[in-house]
Parts: structure tokens; sequence; C-alpha cells
């Protein structure tokens, strides 16, 4: 396959594996629930479990958060070529900082659906404590706190390995070791992400719930559409 139908076919990979975890995002965990509104968490079993979490996906419904979890689960391996994209921006590829940038993100890129995944069974299990008779609520609680360890393990992972890869990335930008103008480096994911994080507070419901569970994709996506639309030139090596 020739190089350019290489980029061109890990650009389309990439713009679809954003679209699809956004989808996934907002199915699995787009909710802006007022944690008041279910006093059996936010009151009588505070104690036992993370507030936030534990009222999250109530208002999900079990195949929407299957969808959810699914969507972004599946594509994952398309997180593979786009990774790989990035790594076509280094104006060196074989030196050092490029070969550890890289590998940083494809780690953080195999991590992730298990990480993504993971919401489902959380959600799933307090929606279960919350529709079933208190007299079954110590062993589903139990069995809450273990899945809750079981995804701040995987997701905690995945978004940590992510964000010492896309930092060190934006830092190569800024330092002009890639293709890419330093102001680039403002639209990496990780750097992206904390401005929009304010952008979700000011938008009314549903949408702040989207874009809250939504923020990382977004930027992935706002991030891999700057690349393709405004820096796909810079790939021609045919």
């Amino acid at each position: 396959m020739r190089y350019s139908s290489k980029i061109n076919w890990s650009f389309a990979a990439a713009i679809m594996v954003s679209v699809c975890w956004i989808i996934g995002d907002i199915f699995v965990a787009g909710f802006d629930p007022d944690p008041a509104d279910y006093p059996l968490f936010s009151k009588i079993y505070a104690d036992q479990v993370n507030v936030e979490f534990a009222t999250l996906m109530l208002e999900g419904s079990t195949p929407g958060l299957m969808f959810g979890a699914l969507i972004g689960a599946l594509t994952g391996p398309l997180l593979l070529p786009a990774t790989w994209l990035v790594f076509q921006f280094f104006k060196d590829p074989k030196a050092w900082y490029s070969v550890i940038v890289y590998w940083i993100l494809l780690v953080g890129a195999v991590l992730s659906p298990l990480g993504h995944a993971g919401f489902f069974y959380v959600g799933e299990i307090y929606k279960a404590i919350y529709h079933t008779d208190p007299v079954a609520h110590p062993y589903l609680l139990e069995t809450g706190r273990a899945f809750m360890k079981m995804l701040t393990i995987a997701w905690g992972a995945a978004i940590g390995v992510l964000a010492i890869g896309w930092i060190s990335l934006a830092v190569c930008i800024l330092l002009n070791k890639t293709l890419l103008p330093g102001w680039m480096a403002l639209l990496t994911p990780f750097v992206l992400t904390l401005f929009i994080i304010p952008v979700k507070d000011l938008l009314p419901l549903p949408y702040s719930g989207w874009v809250g569970g939504a923020i990382f994709n977004i930027a992935y996506l706002t991030f891999f559409s700057s690349l393709l639309l405004l820096f796909r030139k810079k790939l021609n090596r045919d």
C-alpha cells in the first residue's frame, strides 16, 4: 500500500473512532444528574459509595448503556492507526522522543477500551441497587465497590498513560520537533480538554451531560479534524 493511502486510511480511522467514542460516551456516561435527587446514594449510602458515579448512570437504560460501552470497545482497534498517524507528524520518526511518545500513546490506546466498557457494569450494578429490595443491598454494594475499583484501575490507567503521551506530544510541538506549528499544542487532546471543561458548565441539560461525558473524545475529534483539514499536505511523501 502506498504511503499516501496509509495516511488517508489512518485519517478515516481517526475520525471514525473519535465519532464512535463520542457517541459511546454520550450513551454510557452522558448524564448530568443531581445526586440530591437520589437520597438512597447521596444520603443513606453516601459513606459506602462514590456518590457521583453511583448516580451518574441511573437515568440510562440497559440497552443504551450497553450500546455506549460496545461501540467504544469494539472500535478500539481504530485507535492504533490513529496513533500511527500522529507519529507521522514527527520531523525525525527515529528520534528517541518520537519513539517514546508513540509507544506511550499506543499503550494508552490499547488500555482505553477496557476502561470505557467498565462504565456499563458500574452503571448497571447501581441501577440494580436502586431498584431492588434493601435486603439485597449489602451484597450488591460490595459488588458495586469491586466494579468501581475495577473501573478506577482500568480507566485511571488509560487516562493517566494518555495524559502523559499527549502532554509529551504538546511539548514536542512547542519545541519544533514536529511538522506542526506551535499553536497546535493547544489542540492536542489533553490540553484542549482543559478548555472544554468550563464550556460544559455553561450548557443546559442534556447538552451539559453529553459534553461532560464525551469531553476527551470531542477533543480527539477536534485534533484529528484539524490535522486533516490544515496539515494533511505536510505528509505528502510519495
